[in-house]
This record gives C-alpha cells, sequence and structure tokens, in this order.
C-alpha cells in the first residue's frame, strides 16, 4: 500500500476503534440515561469525525469512480435492489441457520438496540445513521476498496465481508457476511461509498421499525 493508502487506512480504522472502545467502556463509569445520551454523541460525531478524515486523508482506491452510475436515477435503482437484497439474503440465511445449523433466529445485536430505544429513543440515531457511516468507511472503504489496490477485488469482498462479520459478533456469521458481500457489491457497481452507506442505513431502518 502507498502512504495515501495507509494514511487513509489508519485515519479511518484509529477512529472506528476509538468510537467503539467509548461504547464499550461509558457505560462501566456513567448511569444508564447519561451513558447512552453520552455514546449516542460520540457515535454521530466520530461518524462525521470519520467523513472529515476520509476527506483529509483522500485515497481514491480501485472501487471508486465519478464515471460509475453517474445519473441520480441509476444510483436510486441500485439502493432499491441493494435494500431488497440485503433483506432478502437476512430472512432466508436466517432460516437457514435456525432449520439447519439450529441457531436461535433473535439477532442479540438487534435485541440490543430495541431494549436501549425502548428506553432511550434518541439512541435510535446510532444503529440507523452513525454505525452505517462508520462500518461503511472501514469494512467497505477500506477493508474492501483500499485493499483492493493490492489485491483481487474477489478476496478483498471476502476478507471485508469475514472481518465485518466477526465483528459484529453475533452468531449469525453467515448472515452478517452475505450482507457484507451484497454491500461490497453496491459499493463496486456505484463507485461511491455513499451509495452503500444509503442501503445500509435503509436496511438497518427497516429492521429497527418491524422490531420495535
Amino acid at each position: 500500500m502507498n502512504k495515501q493508502n495507509s494514511a487513509n487506512g489508519l485515519a479511518l480504522t484509529s477512529a472506528y476503534l476509538f468510537i467503539m472502545i467509548c461504547q464499550l467502556m461509558i457505560p462501566h463509569y456513567f448511569r444508564n440515561g447519561p451513558a447512552y445520551l453520552i455514546c449516542t454523541l460520540i457515535w454521530l460525531l466520530g461518524a462525521l469525525a470519520m467523513i472529515l478524515l476520509n476527506r483529509r486523508f483522500s485515497f481514491k482506491n480501485p472501487v471508486d469512480s465519478t464515471e460509475k452510475c453517474t445519473q441520480a436515477t441509476h444510483e436510486a435503482i441500485l439502493i432499491v435492489l441493494g435494500l431488497i437484497a440485503t433483506l432478502a439474503a437476512q430472512i432466508l440465511l436466517t432460516t437457514f441457520e435456525v432449520n439447519v445449523l439450529h441457531q436461535p433466529s433473535g439477532s442479540e445485536n438487534t435485541n440490543m438496540f430495541i431494549e436501549i430505544i425502548h428506553q432511550y429513543p434518541y439512541y435510535f440515531l446510532c444503529p440507523v445513521i452513525a454505525a452505517p457511516i462508520t462500518e461503511e468507511l472501514v469494512f467497505r472503504k477500506f477493508f474492501f476498496g483500499n485493499f483492493s489496490s493490492v489485491l483481487p477485488k474477489l478476496i478483498c469482498a471476502l476478507i471485508s465481508s469475514t472481518v465485518f462479520s466477526i465483528g459484529h459478533s453475533d452468531g449469525h456469521f453467515i448472515v452478517y457476511a452475505a450482507i457484507g458481500l451484497i454491500l461490497c457489491y453496491v459499493y463496486e457497481k456505484s463507485g461511491k461509498i455513499r451509495t452503500s452507506m444509503i442501503v445500509h442505513m435503509l436496511m438497518n431502518l427497516t429492521v429497527m421499525l418491524i422490531n420495535l
């Protein structure tokens, strides 16, 4: 990797790790109400900081392109198809995991978010806005896009999706890996990280609303 690539990746991953560490540590030092308010603010401000860092340490990887998906209608269609694909993958693969692998149907991550949101509605902004921005910049922009400058894109997509799935530590490895692959595909086809961010936001929004 060249210096620009390394600087971009280091900035994004360092910021993401800082945000995640804060999410784990803050509830241990503050009561529930203040803790989740602080966590929400840090995650939202962290997402904004990561967007700015991505611009400050700019690196145009082999996936980034202004020539792909040049019309807004094409991007909108890709977003709709990406959303449908991620939701369908969750339904089908969760059914497979439950019936074949005998895993529980519920998602620990989703249940955790729902439980917190019921008590502190503002926390809704974390899974719907902050998480998709931060996760796309790390798992798609860096692990998929930036790695594509030194490795084949398919290998990078598999690496990105595997790390994405492991990072969620939910038990539903296949489901998260499939979602990661779909988001890599959306990013690749659009050439814009914002497109996979929007799909990710809409997917999380749909899941949250269904479970609330």
